[in-house]
């Protein structure tokens, strides 16, 4: 009798959800928790986009006030300005020789003793790791960046092969050395401190990387 009673209140129940269900706003979209994702990941890129357009615009605004303000002081200071953006130009592409302060980062594979059960390549450097620890250093304003001489632009292409990299289809062998030129403090911060790419690079997979300050570092144009 108790199974009896139970089937058929399963079965109302049934009704009821199936009744309730239907009279839900047929316009109305539900969507998974993989789709909330992808939407939220969407948002944050499209974020990213405006903030991005927001910084092009301002110095695209920057840039007319400063030919206005040429204008008025007659050609000379219009070819100044040209110069200089010609120079920031050549800078960007590769172009030239890029000097100032900045840091070198040394960087060789850990010479850790595998722990049991783990996995040799965690031990050795990657171009994924290559990539963060530029990328940082690019979040952090680096004006230019080499990795053991070679210029590396924003279509350089990194691979790893063993013990070894190749930027702009040249390999190279280790210690692999990055230059960057910018912010002393800023740079030596993206890849010293606690939370930066480098630093767990160092402190979980005992990955050998040294940071050297210099106000003269050089970077040379790009060679291709």
């Amino acid at each position: 009798m108790k199974k009896k009673i139970v089937i058929l209140g399963a079965f109302i129940l049934g009704i009821f959800i199936s009744t309730y269900i239907k009279s839900l706003d047929p316009n109305r979209v539900y969507i998974t928790l993989g789709q909330t994702e992808s939407i939220e990941s969407e948002v944050e890129n499209t974020k990213k986009e405006i903030k991005n357009l927001k910084e092009t615009l301002k110095n695209n605004k920057k840039t007319l006030n400063e030919y206005k303000e040429a204008k008025k002081n007659g050609n000379e200071s219009i070819q100044t300005l040209m110069q200089k953006e010609l120079e920031e130009v050549k800078e960007l592409s590769g172009y030239s020789t890029v000097t100032g302060p900045g840091i070198t980062i040394t960087m060789r594979d850990s010479e850790r003793e595998l722990k049991d059960g783990q996995n040799p390549n965690d031990l050795i450097i990657h171009d994924i790791d290559i990539l963060r620890v530029l990328n940082d250093l690019k979040k952090a304003g680096a004006r230019a960046i080499s990795i053991n001489g070679e210029r590396v632009l924003a279509t350089s292409k990194i691979k790893c092969s063993g013990a070894t990299i190749t930027v702009n289809d040249t390999t190279y062998g280790q210690p692999f050395i990055i230059k960057a030129i910018g912010d002393i403090d800023l740079l030596s911060a993206a890849i010293n401190s606690p939370e930066s790419y480098a630093k767990s690079l160092k402190d979980i997979y005992g990955i050998n990387i040294k940071v050297q300050e210099n106000n003269g570092n050089k970077v040379n144009l790009f060679a291709k």
